[in-house]
């Protein structure tokens, strides 16, 4: 049922495993050791549904971590992320099924133990964040019947996922109309999830137009199609309770989304003093170059003092100034990672990496430097879920025919160092735990 302020709310969806969820495949998690209240957490797979995750007090060490009969197994979990410092939170994207998801903490013996119970994203996940010491999920691209089956032909709408580990991972589903946010009558994907001071997040909006169509059994539903509006950028703040609270809007750049397949990936950073700066890879239709604006601190609309053209960074180091950027990091200060997907020489066969390069960019300075010391980007390394801590910025990289690897990046002279190699197929994701 439809309530009064247009929110269709779910029972909290938590699905145990031992009903339908293939989740942790074994609790053993290795042998007891001595070990600091903080320290790294490594997930790394050794096929398509299986990974193991370790804890390790050093990612820096040159050597090589065998996984063989240690760490907690589970699913090959492909994103990570960390609501609080105490508990990390694992999802699993399985195209039109849904979205596995664990929840794991540091034990007390430096092993890694499961935390609340596993569960499913029914509604499947487009784009995800951390807010108020929860994961937010979001899919785009709902279509809403009544009772008799008919299509509400007038909006379009997106579902969002709460997971909170304070509640045994519980899941809070709500669905939302995300049409006219911007005003233009336009449905608004969502793309990334920013926490934006105590009580707020921001979410990049991609419009798309949307009309009647037909699915795959054809079924009578709404269809999206490109939007009208390809030059300009929205930027939405939404409350706790989903109330849009305000959209940032300009025309100096395209939307701020990195895309890989049905992923929207979030291009949109705080840089810990409170400035909130908005990076456009330039979208497929715009005219409008790959750049940067931000919302200073206390800002009320876009700093109209500040643009940043990227495409002219890229061209000036050599390369095609065209390259997009698919992902965004803060590092620290004014230093931000973006990964890039350059055009490689050697071909692939398998599926094309989301990036393969990575760039230090320095936003107050407007300086750009290609990271040096990393595997080729022309033979398309795969990269896992990365973290900033200390100043650094540490990314677990695969290359053709050898271990993976975790890299540790110098903002300041954009050099990276091989640190901890894993004897493993891949490392799927890194991050930090204290104990609790």
């Amino acid at each position: 049922m439809i309530s009064k302020n247009g929110l269709l709310k779910s029972a909290i969806a938590l699905a145990l495993c031992g009903a339908s969820v293939a989740c942790s495949k074994k609790d053993a998690p290795g042998p007891d050791r001595e070990s600091g209240d903080v320290e790294f957490f490594i997930s790394a797979t050794e096929g398509d549904n299986a990974s193991y995750l370790l804890a390790v007090p050093d990612i820096t060490a040159k050597e090589t971590l065998s996984i063989k009969g240690r760490g907690l197994e589970a699913d090959a979990f492909g994103s990570w992320l960390f609501p609080t410092p105490y508990i990390g939170i694992g999802l699993k994207y399985q195209k039109g099924d849904p979205g596995l998801g664990i929840g794991v903490a540091l034990g007390p013996n430096g092993n890694i133990v499961k935390s609340g119970g596993e569960f499913q994203i029914v509604s499947r996940f487009t784009t995800y964040g951390v807010f108020q010491e929860k994961v937010l999920s979001v899919v785009d691209g709902i279509v809403q019947k009544d009772d008799k089956g008919n299509i509400d032909k007038t909006q379009m709408y997106s579902t969002f996922n709460f997971v909170d580990p304070a509640k045994n991972n519980a899941v809070t589903t709500i669905t939302k109309s995300t049409t006219n946010l911007t005003g233009n009558g336009e449905y608004a994907v969502l793309s990334g999830v920013v926490q934006f001071g105590k009580n707020n997040f921001l979410s990049a909006l991609v419009p798309r137009r949307f009309a009647e169509g037909e699915d795959r059994n054809k079924n009578k539903t709404l269809v999206t199609s490109n939007t009208q509006y390809p030059d300009s950028v929205w930027v939405a703040s939404f409350d706790k309770d989903l109330k849009l609270t305000k959209v940032y809007g300009d025309d100096r750049i395209s939307y701020a989304a990195g895309r890989h397949r049905s992923q929207y990936n979030n291009a949109i950073s705080d840089d810990g003093k409170g400035n909130v700066y908005v990076f456009s890879p330039s979208n497929d239709q715009t005219s409008k170059a790959a750049g940067v604006i931000r919302i200073k601190s206390g800002g009320s609309n876009f700093d109209k003092d500040y643009y940043w053209n990227l495409e002219n960074a890229v061209a000036g180091t050599g390369k095609n100034a065209k390259s997009k950027f698919k992902e965004i990091y803060h590092v620290s200060g004014d230093y931000f990672i973006l990964g890039y997907l350059l055009d490689g020489t050697n071909p692939i066969k398998d599926d094309v990496p989301n990036i393969n390069a990575l760039a230090v960019v320095n936003v107050v300075d407007k300086t750009f430097k290609w990271v040096e010391g990393l595997p080729d980007f022309n033979y398309y390394p795969q990269f896992g879920t990365p973290i900033s801590e200390d100043g650094r910025f540490y990314t677990p990289i695969k290359e053709v025919d050898k271990k993976p690897a975790i890299y540790i990046i110098d903002p300041v002279n954009a050099k990276a160092t091989k640190g901890l190699e894993v004897d493993a197929k891949s490392i799927s994701g890194i991050g930090k735990l204290r104990k609790k």
